[in-house]
């Protein structure tokens, strides 16, 4: 088996637009709770801790999934991709799209 190209493995850029809007958010939740604070409203404060605190969980949770890393490889005549370790995903004429599969323990 030949590697051709290999790519993914990084963060998706969808996840890393997600998480800097919740970041954004955390940003303003801060501001609530600093408003609320000074105009004496427990329910804000509380309503600003809670949006905070989801919005940091759930940009800490999406920034840190990653891409699948891919590999583009040709097979040597006689030779056969080890299916209990890679998926292909995609073939081109004699170029395959594998994917490591995930280890069942």
């Amino acid at each position: 088996m030949d590697v051709l190209n290999t790519y993914g493995g990084g963060p998706e850029l969808a996840a890393v637009i997600l998480g800097i809007i919740f970041g954004c958010f955390v940003f303003y939740g801060v501001y609530l709770i600093c408003e609320a604070v000074a105009a004496d409203e427990p329910i804000l404060v509380v309503l600003g801790v809670l949006v905070t605190l989801a919005c940091v969980i759930m940009s800490a949770t999406l920034v840190s999934m990653e891409a699948p890393v891919r590999h583009e490889v040709t097979v040597r005549q006689g030779h056969v991709l080890d299916a209990a370790k890679y998926e292909v995903i995609e073939q081109r004429g004699e170029i395959y799209v594998i994917e490591e599969r995930e280890v069942s323990e």
